[in-house]
């Protein structure tokens, strides 16, 4: 992509938060401040009052397929669309929506179903939506420049070859990824099979899924977004788009898949009453044994599901949901009101699911890749070579392993982010990973100046290499570092 034609994306009207969302030159007053910690980039200061745990916790509802295909696949239509809704109690907030709501509805589907997922673009901006940790044919991922015009639409197949995890479908659209995720375009994706319903983990009203977004808002309750390329955040936390809520609870086990949906911003999560977590998965699904934590670490684009035990709680106590990563309006995520005793038949097994270790010593290739500082508007690079859509920087074969090097040449962490398969970490500056890393992930929070090495194999889908669009990504996932040009992209051949 060259640098004038990235230029006029950014500043003509072929973006959508040129229309909808404010700038942040002109916040008014700070009603709320303290919005540090956890990312490197800003974004304004939010200038009207905001309710802290006053608002119930939104529950996206799930969706239901509306057809079938000539296959008997089930067709699920989402349509994007430019809405305003209330977000802060007496102000209406103009966002970009999958049906009008931001998260959009929760897609739940069992490992091979086949479905389709209908994307109608009612918008006036061109979209991609891209399926996060799913593993599908090339040419169903979202790649950023296979658009979707306003008026038109695009099925997309997701075969759901893969196990059980947390996933999320968010835009991809070439420079936009982070306005048109800050505008709403995020959903959740859960993938379910009967050998983990039969493990007897926490389910039914208690396995919420909530996603953590940090937003500021102007005086008007319209979004501020400035397009910062060290990385946008904001001053305000939402919690499945609710600021600040509050979630009622029993006495009992509760299951969290919990999704780091920032832009920029990671989170270092824990409970003002001490207690634990239990992991029980991540990214890829679950790990293969539970593991107690007294704090979780979440960058960007990255899924922890976790186990909270109210059961030593009494009916009256609250547990609030704390970031030590923040400060002062940030510094604080949700509630947990402990409203009635409860009884509890779940279990947390001692065995979760069997990982197949991945063997280094069948690697056919090892691929280095470094992430740096580039020049002028585009600052952030792979290798260093800006993302090119027309350049495809490596062709790995089906059915083939390889290791990756994603080598960091900069002062900040990179949460980097492979499309198309699940990988295993290897080291992380030559040490094994920590235990909750220890599972199947996409997402790799690559340390300053440090390197983390990844094993994976590349099965199911390949892609034409005359086709652009059947391409898989790679990129930083600070979503204004995707946007401007760290980002590459690969083909799987026979």
């Amino acid at each position: 992509m060259s640098t004038s034609r990235r230029k006029f994306l950014k500043t003509m009207g072929a973006t959508a938060p040129a229309l909808m969302l404010a700038k942040t030159g002109f916040a008014g007053r700070m009603n709320r401040g303290g919005g540090g910690g956890g990312g490197m980039g800003g974004g304004g200061s939010t200038s009207i009052n905001v309710p802290v745990f006053e608002l119930p916790l939104n529950i996206p509802p799930v969706a239901q397929p509306s057809t079938t295909d000539a296959q008997g696949r089930a067709i699920y239509e989402l349509t994007q669309m430019n809405t305003s809704v209330e977000i802060i109690p007496g102000y209406q907030t103009n966002i970009l929506g999958y049906n009008g709501m931001t998260p959009g509805p929760t897609i739940k589907v069992d490992s091979d179903e086949e479905i389709i997922v209908r994307q109608i673009n009612n918008t006036n901006v061109r979209t991609t939506t891209h399926l996060h940790g799913g593993h599908m044919p090339a040419g169903n991922d979202g790649h950023p420049v296979d658009y979707v015009n306003p008026g038109t639409y695009k099925d997309y197949l997701y075969t759901n070859k893969q196990q059980p995890a947390t996933l999320w479908y968010h835009d991809h659209t070439m420079d936009l990824t982070g306005d048109q995720v800050y505008a709403g375009l995020a959903g959740f994706y859960i993938i379910d099979d009967d050998y983990e319903r039969s493990l007897g983990l926490p389910s039914g009203n208690n396995e919420v899924a909530i996603v953590i977004q940090d937003r500021t808002f102007s005086a008007d309750g319209s979004l501020l977004y400035s397009d910062n390329i060290m990385g946008e955040t904001g001053d305000t936390i939402l919690v499945n788009g609710t600021p600040y809520p509050y979630f009622q609870v029993g006495t009992s086990r509760y299951r969290l898949r919990i999704l780091n949906g920032s832009n920029a911003r990671s989170y270092n999560l824990v409970l003002s009453n001490g207690a634990s977590f239990t992991q029980i998965g991540s990214d890829g699904g679950l790990l293969e044994a539970p593991i107690s934590r007294s704090s979780l670490n979440i960058a960007p684009a990255e899924r922890l599901d976790v186990i909270i035990d109210f059961g030593n709680n009494a009916v009256g106590d609250q547990v609030i949901l704390e970031n030590t990563a923040g400060s002062g309006s940030t510094s604080q995520i949700m509630r947990f009101d402990i409203v009635r005793v409860e009884d509890d038949p779940s279990t947390v097994p001692s065995t979760l699911r069997s990982i197949a270790q991945l063997d280094p010593s069948a690697a056919v290739q090892t691929r280095r890749w470094v992430f740096g500082m580039g020049g002028g508007s585009m600052p952030w690079v792979i290798n260093g070579q800006p993302y090119d859509e027309n350049r495809v920087d490596a062709y790995p074969k089906l059915g083939t392993t390889e290791i990756w090097e994603l080598v960091n040449r900069t002062g900040m962490m990179h949460p980097v982010h492979i499309h198309d398969i699940m990988w295993q970490v290897l080291d992380v500056n030559g040490r094994p990973p920590a235990p909750e890393d220890a599972g199947w992930k996409d997402t790799f929070k690559v340390p300053p100046m440090g390197t983390v090495r990844v094993i994976g194999r590349f099965d199911d889908y390949v892609g034409d290499p005359n086709e652009i669009t059947s391409a898989y990504m790679m990129h930083c996932h600070i979503l204004e570092h995707e946007d401007h040009a760290m980002m590459t992209q690969f083909i799987v051949v026979k």
